[in-house]
């Protein structure tokens, strides 16, 4: 009981604060009968839909309303309007995932649950969210440490190349060492990486797209009513590699405006990143991004080592240093361009536009907040097809010119 002593002190402090409890239910305070028991009930269950079962609960029967006259065991609510499901309800917005490091591929899990029906995550955040892989903010952290993890490692290889500058006066001038540092460690070994993650998981990712091509086209492996499972289901290996690729092209697009490589090089780096960025957020074709961004840069990793003796981007004099290194490279690239780019990419490209054709006509969920994407990376890959012919042209030119210095 409360006595008349402490009776003030309840009203300041317990009863008044529950005035917005007893309002959202549409409750007088005066038809309380019992308020200990009822502020025991909302520290207790912590809701007002309790607070309001309780009040029903205990309501004494009246001449109107006779189903009270017999109270059942387990009362229900009934007449509920709309303005107290609003008021009353808990609050429905996600929990915020935490920041976090990605540095293994078990990091790029899944972190959203398999059902999402209040929320629509993946449909309605998708540049958050993506595809149910880490969010953004634990992306865009994770590539701000690989960049200054690949500036550390081209200051590593450079005093490196420093520490052993005897071998030849080429490597005393500072210039050479920082093209050969930006071409081992940055472009090189950031393409390396992305070349084994696609290596490592083709199977598990793409082994259907594999098995089809090993046939020539004649296997059933790339049918048409897994179209929507290939353009829109998350792969964490295909997220792992394009953090990896998204990460180069920011540095990359550093040491094109610092070297001054070309108005062509930048736009390169920016339809790239972009590609990258958007296989991620909002997220599609992780079936395809294992190709596109693995394994067909394996050509463009011996490239880059091959780059270094380029008169125009590498070190002017390091042919005559290492002759058989070069043409070495040459061969090795000259092979994989012509197995990834010249084989694989026209066989892959075919399904890639196929496949998104018809994930644009999609009734997908995912498919409406990404349409635009789709179309963007579909503009993006055929100008990169084009782009394979000139390499070609180019190739075959330079092949010809290094064939007549070997044969002078």
């Amino acid at each position: 009981m409360i006595s008349a002593a402490t009776l003030p002190l309840f009203m300041r402090f317990v009863a008044f604060p529950c005035l917005p409890f007893a309002f959202c239910l549409d409750v007088p305070p005066s038809t309380c009968s019992n308020p200990g028991a009822i502020i025991g009930d909302i520290f207790k269950r912590g809701t007002c839909r309790d607070l309001h079962r309780h009040r029903i609960a205990n309501k004494p029967a009246t001449p109107s309303d006779p189903s009270r006259a017999q109270p059942s065991a387990r009362p229900t609510i009934s007449h509920r309007t709309s303005n107290e499901t609003t008021m009353c309800r808990p609050s429905q917005n996600p929990i915020k995932p935490p920041l976090r490091l990605l540095l293994t591929q078990e990091s790029f899990n899944a972190t959203l649950p398999a059902k999402d029906d209040s929320n629509k995550l993946l449909q309605h955040s998708p540049y958050r969210y993506g595809l149910g892989g880490p969010d953004s903010m634990s992306t865009m952290l994770t590539v701000s440490i690989k960049v200054l993890l690949l500036f550390t490692l081209e200051h590593v290889v450079r005093l490196i190349i420093q520490k052993v500058s005897h071998i030849d006066p080429i490597l005393h001038v500072e210039r050479n060492r920082h093209i050969l540092a930006r071409h081992l460690a940055v472009d090189f070994g950031s393409l390396a990486i992305c070349g084994f993650i696609a290596v490592k998981n083709r199977h598990t990712v793409c082994g259907e797209l594999i098995t089809h091509m090993k046939s020539w086209g004649k296997s059933d492996s790339m049918s048409d009513e897994e179209t929507e499972r290939r353009v829109f289901t998350y792969h964490p290996a295909s997220q792992q590699m394009m953090v990896w690729f998204f990460a180069y092209q920011v540095k990359n697009m550093y040491d094109t405006i610092y070297w001054n490589d070309g108005i062509e090089f930048v736009i390169h780096h920016i339809f790239a990143g972009a590609a990258a960025w958007g296989g991620m957020f909002p997220g599609c074709c992780h079936f395809y991004a294992l190709f596109y961004f693995g394994f067909s840069e394996l050509s463009t990793a011996i490239l880059c080592l091959l780059a270094n003796f380029d008169d125009q981007f590498g070190v002017v004099g390091l042919e005559k240093v290492f002759p058989k290194t070069k043409i070495v490279l040459g061969a090795l690239f000259v092979s994989s361009f012509i197995v990834c780019r010249c084989i694989m990419w026209p066989f892959v490209t075919h399904h890639f536009f196929k496949d998104t054709k018809k994930a644009l006509a999609s009734t997908h969920p995912l498919a409406a907040s990404r349409k635009n994407f789709l179309h963007l990376l579909r503009f993006c890959c055929f100008g990169l097809s084009l782009i394979q012919f000139f390499f070609v042209a180019m190739i075959i030119q330079t092949g010809k010119e290094e064939l007549a210095k070997l044969m002078s």
